[in-house]
C-alpha cells in the first residue's frame, strides 16, 4: 500500500522527537516526586526505566517489523483483530491528547517566575502557541525536525549544566539529601508508579517510524537514546536540587530549579532555565501533536476512522488529522477544567498500562503466528521479556486504578463512551459502504514496505 509520508527523520531527530515527548517541565513537576520519595525519587526513576526496558526492546522489534504510521494500532490489529486495534488506537489518542494541558501548566508556572501572569493571560499565551504550532505541523516534517533538534539538544545541555553548577556551587551537600527515602518503601514504589508517565514518550517512535530515514534495524537506538536522555536529565535534576534544599522547601515553592539558582546567587541561571523550560514544553507539544495526527492517519488506512484523516497536503502532512488534533489540544489546554491536570497522572498510568499490555500480548502472539515476517531487529529471549512486560503492565494498571478518584473515572468513562460511538460509526459505514470501508490490516503481507 503506497502512501505519501516522506522519509525525512534522521536518528538524532527521532531521539529528539521521542525524548521531547518525555522531558517536559521537570522544574515544576519535580516537587511531586520529592513529595513521594524525596531524593530517593532518582532511584525510583532508575527502577522505572529498568522496568520499561523490556517494553522498549519489544517496541523496537515490532516497529522494525511493521514501521507504519499508527504503530500500536497496527500491531494489535494484526495480532488481536480489528476491534482490539481500534481500542488500542483510542487509548493511544488519550495519551497524546492528555499531554496538551501540561504545556499550558508548565509554561504558566515558568512565566510566573519572570513576571506575574493571570489565568486569562495563561490561556491567551497557550492559545497563541497552539495556533502557531498548527501551521508549523502542516509544513514539511524536516522543518519541524530541525526545530525539535535545536530545542531538545539545547535543553539537554542547559539542564545538565544547571545540575552540575548546583552540585559544585559550594552549597550542595550529601547531608542535605537525607533522609533519602522520607516515606520509606511505600513512597519509593508510589514514585515508580507515578514516573511511568514520564516514559510514555518512547512510544511516539512507532508513529513516526514510517518517516525514518535510517535503517530499521537501528530503531532500537532511538528507543534507548530517548530513554537514556530522559533518565539523565531528570536524575541529575533531582540530585542537583536535593543537595541544596529540603523536601519541605521544595513542597512550598512553585518552580524548583530557578528558585534554587536564586539561592546560590545566580538569578541569570534561573532565567536561562525558565526560558529553556518553556521551549521544552513546546517540544513536548510538537512530539505529541505529530504522533496524534499519525495515529489517526494509520486508523484511517485501516478504515477504523474516516478516510479524510489519511488525506495529505502538498508537504506530505495529514492535514485533516492535524486540524482535529488542533481542536482537541485547544479544548483540553484552554477550556478543560483546572481539575483536569489533577486527573492526568492516574488516567495516564491506566491508559499507558492498557496500551503496553495490548502491545506485549500482541508481540507474543505475532512471534507465534507470524515467525516468517522479516524482523530487521529481533530481541533475544523474546518470550521471557514478553512475559515480564505483561507482568509489569498488570502492576501499572492495578496501581493506577486504585489511585484514581471519582472525577478521573468519570473523565475516563466519558472518553470511552465517545470511543464506542466512533467505533459504532465505523461499523455502520462498513455495512453501508462495504467496498470503501472494508476492514484493513496493514502488515508485511499487505504493505510493500522496504526493509532496511
Amino acid at each position: 500500500m503506497e502512501n505519501g509520508l516522506r522519509k525525512e527523520l534522521k536518528l538524532s531527530s527521532m531521539i529528539a522527537m521521542a525524548a521531547g515527548g518525555m522531558i517536559a517541565a521537570w522544574m515544576v513537576e519535580i516537587k511531586y516526586w520529592f513529595e513521594l520519595s524525596g531524593v530517593g525519587s532518582v532511584l525510583s526513576l532508575l527502577t522505572c526505566a529498568i522496568l520499561v526496558l523490556p517494553l522498549c526492546f519489544i517496541y523496537s522489534e515490532m516497529t522494525s517489523m511493521m514501521p507504519y504510521a499508527g504503530g500500536q494500532n497496527i500491531w494489535v490489529t494484526n495480532a488481536l483483530g480489528w476491534n482490539m486495534g481500534f481500542v488500542a488506537c483510542w487509548l493511544v489518542m488519550l495519551l497524546y491528547v492528555m499531554a496538551m494541558p501540561t504545556v499550558a501548566y508548565g509554561i504558566a508556572s515558568m512565566i510566573g517566575y519572570l513576571t506575574p501572569i493571570t489565568a486569562l493571560q495563561t490561556k491567551i499565551v497557550a492559545a497563541i502557541i497552539l495556533v502557531i504550532w498548527f501551521f508549523l505541523t502542516n509544513k514539511e516534517l524536516k522543518v519541524l525536525a530541525k526545530i525539535q533538534n535545536i530545542l531538545f539538544w539545547s535543553t539537554l545541555v542547559v539542564s545538565l549544566a544547571a545540575s552540575v553548577i548546583f552540585i559544585f556551587s559550594g552549597q550542595w551537600s550529601i547531608e542535605n539529601m537525607k533522609p533519602i527515602f522520607p516515606n520509606g518503601f511505600n513512597g519509593y514504589t508510589a514514585a515508580v508508579a507515578l514516573l511511568i508517565m514520564k516514559f510514555v514518550g518512547f512510544d511516539l517512535i512507532p508513529q513516526l517510524s514510517e518517516e525514518a530515514n535510517f535503517p530499521k534495524k537501528n530503531l532500537w537506538k532511538a528507543f534507548l537514546g530517548a530513554l537514556g536522555c530522559t533518565v539523565l536529565i531528570y536524575g541529575m535534576a533531582v540530585v542537583g536540587v536535593g543537595g541544596i534544599v529540603s523536601n519541605e522547601w521544595i513542597a512550598q515553592t512553585d518552580i524548583v530549579d530557578p528558585r534554587v539558582a536564586d539561592i546560590i546567587g545566580m538569578h541569570w541561571l534561573g532565567v536561562v532555565i525558565v526560558v529553556m523550560g518553556a521551549l521544552t514544553c513546546i517540544t513536548t507539544l510538537s512530539s505529541f501533536w505529530l504522533s496524534a495526527s499519525r495515529i489517526l492517519y494509520g486508523a484511517a488506512q485501516q478504515h477504523q476512522m474516516t478516510p479524510r484523516f489519511a488525506k495529505l497536503n502538498k508537504n506530505g502532512q495529514p492535514q485533516v488529522a492535524n486540524i482535529v488534533v488542533g481542536i482537541l489540544s485547544i479544548y483540553f489546554t484552554i477550556f478543560a477544567p483546572d481539575a483536569w491536570v489533577n486527573y492526568i497522572y492516574t488516567i495516564y498510568g491506566l491508559a499507558a498500562g492498557l496500551v503496553y499490555l495490548l502491545v506485549a500480548v500482541s508481540f507474543l502472539k505475532l512471534r507465534s503466528s507470524h515467525p516468517e515476517w522479516p524482523r530487521p531487529y529481533k530481541i533475544k529471549a523474546g518470550t521471557l521479556l514478553g512475559i515480564l512486560a505483561v507482568a509489569f503492565c498488570a502492576w501499572v494498571i492495578y496501581s493506577s486504578a486504585i489511585a484514581m478518584d471519582m472525577g478521573a473515572w468519570i473523565v475516563l468513562i466519558i472518553y470511552a463512551v465517545l470511543g464506542v460511538v466512533l467505533w459504532a460509526y465505523a461499523k455502520y459505514m462498513q455495512k453501508r459502504y462495504p467496498a470503501g470501508w472494508a476492514p484493513v490490516e496493514l502488515s508485511p503481507d499487505t504493505v510493500d514496505a522496504q526493509v532496511d
